[in-house]
């Protein structure tokens, strides 16, 4: 192999020279919107079992 193959294979995404260190923020308000996506997901869900509980009553 040539040595630069060898550098190239050790070196990792936390290694990397000149990489952006991930802005705390930003992965607050992904975090937040991934909880909203879960909630209103669920919500929905019960929506819909609420209505199909509804529709079998008629």
């Amino acid at each position: 192999m040539f040595p630069e193959e060898v550098n190239a294979i050790d070196l990792g995404p936390a290694q990397c020279v000149g990489a952006p260190a991930p802005h705390p923020h930003l992965i607050q308000e992904l975090t937040m919107a991934d909880v909203a996506f879960v909630v209103t997901t669920i919500a929905l869900f019960a929506l819909v079992a609420l209505v199909a509980k509804g529709v079998t009553k008629l």
